[in-house]
């Protein structure tokens, strides 16, 4: 045998020493591939997420812009109806039937000093119209509409001048159908269809308090990044972390506007392809460096059975 191993070593250790450089060829290409094929996968993404985020706004915007258009024109044409006929303003039948017309909730009529002499809600007679509105109590012409969506109970509430700078009328609806119509552009499920391989995940936080707004793991939204703020001061840039299972990860992410765009990957999950390809090569390496040992080992036998016989 040994006398084997010496006649076949160089043949032996040059087919593992080509099968280690073919091994390791391999991983390196498959790996850099497959890195490359990631970045490329978080770079389509984020670039989803921040068209996403600029269509979000715009339709946001545009649709707050409609409401305020709508409610203003309700608010103008009430105020209009009065300084045509003062008596409705003291006719509380007039009132409700103008109120039921714009489907609002209460109409107030405030004098020059914004008291509210006549109101839909007797309990809104005697009180004050709101602040927001009492600069502008003797404007000739003066429409202006709040939203107030962040209460319990969500409302809208516009004002328009009264015959010509004599006080304002001022008109509260029910913003439940704003609300909800502005809940369909919602955030927070805008990650959760852009999922990242197995294990990985996308991301949107705000960039003033780094909390999640949305993710593709719905348990994070509303929770704050664990990642040091330092590594997210750049426009765009990557790094490594590890999670809480201790495996490292890749995170990559970009800023825009008041949000941040955040995606990781789990190394295990990039280089999954090339540990396989590795795999596959070394065993079969292995295999062929055996069955080479075998024949090699076989042409041996029989030259020393040659030689024995002659």
């Amino acid at each position: 045998m040994k006398r084997f191993f010496k006649m076949y070593r160089l043949v032996l250790l040059s087919l593992a020493a080509v099968i280690a450089v073919l091994a390791v060829t391999a991983g390196y290409t498959v790996g850099v591939v497959s890195q490359n094929d990631v970045i490329a996968q978080i770079d389509t993404n984020i670039g989803s997420v921040e068209t996403y985020l600029e269509k979000n706004k715009n339709t946001t915007t545009t649709l707050i812009e409609e409401f305020k258009e709508e409610y203003a024109a309700k608010t103008r044409t009430i105020a209009m109806l009065l300084a045509q006929d003062s008596s409705f303003i003291s006719d509380d039948r007039t009132l409700e039937e103008l109120r039921v017309t714009v489907d609002a909730d209460m109409i107030s009529i405030a004098d020059v000093d914004g008291n509210v002499v006549a109101s839909t809600d007797p309990s809104g007679e005697g009180v004050s119209i709101r602040e927001e509105f009492r600069s502008h109590l003797e404007d000739t012409v003066y429409t202006e509409v709040l939203f107030l969506l962040e209460s319990d109970t969500p409302t809208i509430v516009a004002a328009s001048s009264l015959d010509g700078g004599n006080g304002l009328v001022q008109i509260t609806f029910s913003a439940d159908s704003m609300v909800s119509i502005l809940q369909d552009a919602d955030l927070a499920n805008v990650a959760s269809d852009i999922p990242l391989y197995s294990s990985g995940t996308t991301a949107i936080l705000e960039t003033d308090t780094l909390k999640y707004i949305s993710c593709t793991d719905a348990s994070q939204i509303g929770k704050k990044m664990e990642y040091n703020s330092e590594k997210l001061q750049k426009k765009k840039g990557k790094f490594d972390v590890k999670n809480t299972e201790g495996k490292t990860e890749m995170v990559h992410y970009q800023t825009s506007g008041d949000y941040i765009i955040l995606a990781t990957v789990p190394y295990s999950d990039i280089y999954h392809m090339r540990n396989v390809v590795m795999g596959w090569i070394i065993c079969g390496g292995v295999l062929m460096l055996i069955v080479t040992a075998l024949a090699l080992r076989m042409v041996f036998l029989r030259q020393e059975k040659a030689k024995k016989s002659s």
